[in-house]
């Protein structure tokens, strides 16, 4: 995958809001769309759902932002600004959930693109949605332009194991049973069929989209970067910039690009992406 230039200034605005976690002393959840906002070019706003002090396998503290404060950030911004897109990740309170996507349908343009980033537990083992938040999430899976996971809360949503392709295949038919299309489900290295399961992992991580009709597989290769954070927010992020003028499949190609390439050129120890390559260009 070769590194694509960045785009001319006559790009339309990028200034997406983004509903989610803060992690007050690292870059990841909304620290991290922050960042990846800022290097594409745009200005993101932000509803903040919960404070978690979380890293390195270490739970501290998830406290919760009251609807009412979630609702105030976002009747803010939507006073203040045109968001041109909007990302919604975990929220605490099913109340929450009714509001954030209450004010999004009322809001938000009706071309700007709301994908649903399904978020329920965090990489160092914080739990950020219960039950009651899923099931809230999952009736209204038919308001976002695109429902996306990562493998381990899609097997929670699914209520399934999924050890292969062949499995994230039946939890993505599952979810979309449930009103989620198109979805998107964050694999990892993940090898192909069920009786792979016993052999290594592939050297690339993939991406499976399903859009009710067929599957679209997106590789990239695997890069060993075990400290780095926020390369969920930055995958997203780029999806959503390219989403305004490219079809879904070429945004997430180019989305894609934007996170390898940003984690290829750091260290493998290190917790910070590195956007500088992109704006260079």
């Amino acid at each position: 995958m070769d590194p694509e230039p960045s785009s001319a200034s006559a790009d339309p605005p990028f200034h997406p809001v983004a509903v989610g976690p803060l992690y007050p002393s690292i870059e990841r959840g909304l620290s991290a769309d922050l960042a990846a906002t800022r290097a594409l070019g745009g200005t993101a706003f932000t509803g903040c759902t919960a404070h978690v002090v979380a890293s390195d396998g270490l739970v501290t503290d998830v406290l919760d932002v009251p609807t009412d404060s979630v609702s105030a950030q976002l009747e803010h911004t939507f006073r203040v600004a045109d968001p041109t897109a909007a990302k919604i990740s975990a929220v605490g309170h099913p109340a929450t959930v009714e509001r954030v996507f209450e004010l999004l349908d009322d809001q938000l343009a009706a071309d700007a693109p709301l994908v649903l980033d399904l978020t329920l537990s965090g990489p160092s083992g914080e739990d950020l949605s219960g039950p009651d938040v899923l099931e809230a999430f999952a009736e209204r899976y038919d308001q976002a332009d695109l429902v996306t996971l990562r493998r381990s809360d899609a097997e929670r949503a699914a209520g399934m194991a999924i050890p292969s392709l062949d499995d994230a295949q039946v939890a993505l038919q599952r979810l979309e049973d449930l009103g989620a299309a198109p979805l998107l489900l964050r694999c990892g290295r993940l090898p192909t069929h069920h009786f792979d399961t016993d052999s290594d992992p592939p050297p690339y991580s993939v991406d499976l989209l399903y859009d009710s009709d067929e599957f679209s597989l997106f590789e990239a290769p695997h890069l060993e970067r075990p400290r780095a954070r926020g390369a969920s927010s930055a995958f997203l992020t780029a999806l959503l910039k390219h989403w305004d003028t490219n079809p879904l499949p070429e945004a997430l190609q180019k989305a894609k690009v934007f996170v390898t390439e940003s984690l290829r050129h750091i260290d493998e120890n290190a917790s910070l992406l590195r956007y500088d390559w992109f704006s260079e260009k």
